[in-house]
């Protein structure tokens, strides 16, 4: 049937009244630049209506990762009535929404509930009409990045500390809230620190001394199978957390020294440092075998000497041997080099246990015997 050309010139006209009305209405999103955001955030925006009379219409809002441009999540509003002017809007006006995801990103959001993973993202909104049409002369995008409400942070060593192992443990305090991250990794670089540089720049500028990669627990025991830290160096660390493989923040870089072995005393032929009750601090470097002195106040005819490689976490015995005793002073000759279960530069911890459940030990650093000796 033959439209009558007045009726067709009319039809197109109201179509084009229509797309420019919609054209007049203009999306403000209110949106926090960065920080923790809920996923019913998004929704919170300011629609102002130029048209001069009320508008039906129907909201479309995507979130796009911004670094590797994926399309993550696309929302769609029921149809609202829009009135003249500015009037706000938040998640529950604009209910029910209707979400589709990305194959990858469906589970994620079921993990995470009503929070947005950490991240960079690109979030555009369009207006829509009743038909699902795009109507709007332009897209409204805006940038935005959520970052956890507690950033990760360095725990020990303490910053500017002098230790006194070469094989120390590295602590740190995840982000917080942990549940905001689908996949939490960190990547941990450790650097030494020339003169006149402070620990920022170090990291930023030095080769490492040491970097792993993909680690899943805020804590790492440096690897006794490397190179020990040298003593009366300064290091500087920091750590990188990512998700996802995606980079999210870096941790501040602190620094600490590794103590002079110049200061401890050498267990020697001559030298029989004697077991403390309790804890104690390290201040022996044994090359060779161990001499200690053990005051036997229990008078225990048979004692238990546990040993400990204290470079691991925790700790790990290495071996136990039973030693007859004599009440009062003892003077132990403790071979080690024989053994091959103690090695070069590690520190180790000796322990006895007596009959009243007291705990008598030494720790020191072992270092392998040479001719030059």
């Amino acid at each position: 049937m033959k439209i009558p050309v007045k009726k067709h010139l009319l039809i197109i006209a109201c179509t084009f009244l229509l797309s420019v009305s919609y054209g007049q209405i203009v999306i403000t999103p209110q949106l926090p630049p960065a920080g923790l955001i809920q996923k019913s955030q998004l929704w919170n925006i300011i629609l102002i209506n130029n048209s001069g009379y009320a508008q039906q219409a129907q909201i479309q809002m995507s979130l796009t990762d911004r670094t590797t441009g994926q399309k993550l999540m696309v929302g769609s509003s029921r149809s609202v009535l829009i009135p003249k002017g500015a009037t706000p809007f938040r998640e529950a006006d604009l209910g029910p929404i209707q979400y589709n995801y990305s194959a990858g990103y469906a589970s994620i959001d079921r993990n995470l509930g009503n929070l947005l993973q950490a991240g960079g993202y690109i979030v555009c909104y369009t207006v829509l009409s009743n038909k699902g049409e795009a109507v709007s002369i332009s897209e409204d995008c805006v940038s935005m990045d959520i970052e956890p409400l507690m950033p990760a942070q360095l725990l020990s060593p303490a910053d500017t500390s002098v230790i006194e192992t070469n094989y120390p443990a590295f602590n740190w305090i995840p982000p917080a809230p942990v549940n905001m991250f689908s996949d939490l990794t960190y990547e941990m670089i450790l650097v030494e620190v020339k003169k006149d540089q402070n620990p920022y720049d170090a990291v930023q500028r030095n080769a490492p001394v040491f970097w792993q990669q993909y680690l899943t627990n805020p804590f790492l025991v440096y690897p006794s199978s490397i190179n020990a830290l040298k003593p009366g160096k300064k290091y500087a660390w920091q750590i990188v957390v990512n998700n996802n493989k995606t980079y999210v923040q870096k941790t501040q870089a602190w620094s600490f020294s590794i103590k002079n072995d110049s200061t401890a005393i050498v267990i020697d032929a001559n030298v029989f440092p004697q077991l403390n009750k309790g804890f104690t601090a390290y201040s022996y470097i044994c090359k060779g075998n161990m001499n200690f002195e053990y005051n036997n106040e229990t008078g225990d005819s048979l004692v238990t000497i546990n040993m400990y490689d204290l470079q691991n976490n925790p700790k790990t015995k290495i071996e136990s041997r039973r030693i007859a005793m004599k009440a009062g002073q003892n003077f132990i000759d403790f071979k080690l080099e024989t053994t091959g279960l103690y090695k070069d530069m590690h520190l180790y911890l000796l322990e006895i246990a007596n009959s009243r459940n007291e705990f008598w030990n030494l720790k020191f650093k072992y270092v392998k015997n040479t001719i030059n000796d």
